[in-house]
């Protein structure tokens, strides 16, 4: 099966294979000082762009602006500009590509205990943010990519589960904008009352699209959004250029009613009106920071994880 965007899976095994057991492994202690010494270099610059995210202090929570930065510095240094140990790492990772090998920045659930990005280089796991969850680990993982416990998603309810353990968080289906729900079928509640559409991911994105928008139909199509939480969101966005349902129901129906026609139409090669919907998320989930919920003690049943 064709890769999604930034799928955690090997392909063609065997060549990654015999090229990590040549070129990578034998200089294994100086790959983990190129990709160590990237971190030191970079984390400085991170920490001035970006200090917090949502309250938490860097580098908690940013394993995908790490994992960019340090995937895209990769892209342009130079073996004379790095300490010796760290230029014989980098030479061995050119060579290793010049030979077929494969580096791609990917995400996906680590040991189903939350959400991650990584590099898979070869057949290994190099997480250059494994400090992001707990501070106290080292910043710099390399593991092979077997024995990691890093698997895709597999769809929505997958998400959700990772999601729920992760982000401390209830997920409910999205039965306020009809209009977001093939893209965006799941609005999550962290318990400090934070409220955002999910996922802006371009792997679920293109789960749901390659899925013919059945992944989306499949949350979407379980019990109602809760009266109380379609409240708050429906009285913060009125104002934005969004239809919003009426009640929970209506909108339940109306999503659902908007897959089949976005599935009937062909609608998931469609780019435009995918990046209309992420626009239109971005603007709605800018608006939701400005406020929280007041978490109560909800019914698990409406907790799609």
């Amino acid at each position: 099966m064709p890769l999604l965007p930034n799928e955690p899976r090997l392909v063609d095994a065997a060549l990654q294979q015999a090229l990590t057991d040549q070129f990578l492994m034998p200089l294994i202690g100086s790959l983990t000082a190129l990709f160590v010494g990237m971190r030191q270099a970079l984390d400085t610059e991170l920490y001035q762009l970006r200090p917090l995210k949502q309250g938490k202090p860097y580098p908690l929570g940013q394993c995908l602006e790490i994992s960019e930065a340090v995937f895209q510095h990769l892209r342009v240094l130079e073996p004379r500009t790095l300490e010796p140990d760290a230029a014989r790492g980098l030479k061995t990772l050119i060579s290793f590509v010049r030979q077929g090998g494969s580096v791609r920045q990917v995400w996906g659930d680590l040991r189903g205990e939350y959400f991650q990005n990584a590099l898979l280089v070869g057949t290994l796991y190099v997480d250059v943010a494994n400090d992001t969850v707990n501070p106290h680990k080292p910043p710099v993982e390399i593991l092979p990519f077997a024995e990691a416990r890093f698997v895709p998603i597999r769809d929505f309810h997958h998400f959700s589960r990772v999601a729920a353990r992760y982000w401390q968080a209830r997920i409910h289906p999205n039965h306020l904008i009809p209009s977001l729900a093939p893209y965006f079928p799941l609005i999550s509640v962290t318990a400090s009352g934070f409220v955002q559409f999910q996922s802006a991911s371009n792997y679920m994105l293109a789960l749901t699209q390659a899925g013919a928008f059945y992944p989306s139909e499949a949350v979407l199509s379980e019990g109602a959004m809760t009266e109380s939480l379609f409240g708050f969101m429906h009285d913060r966005l009125t104002s934005l250029a969004v239809t919003l349902a009426a009640e929970p129901k209506t909108g339940q129906a109306a999503a659902l009613a908007m897959c089949v026609t976005y599935r009937e139409q062909l609608m998931g090669d469609d780019s435009q009106r995918r990046d209309k919907a992420v626009r239109d998320m971005v603007k709605v989930n800018a608006e939701l920071a400005r406020f929280k919920v007041e978490v109560s003690g909800e019914s698990p049943a409406h907790n799609i994880a």
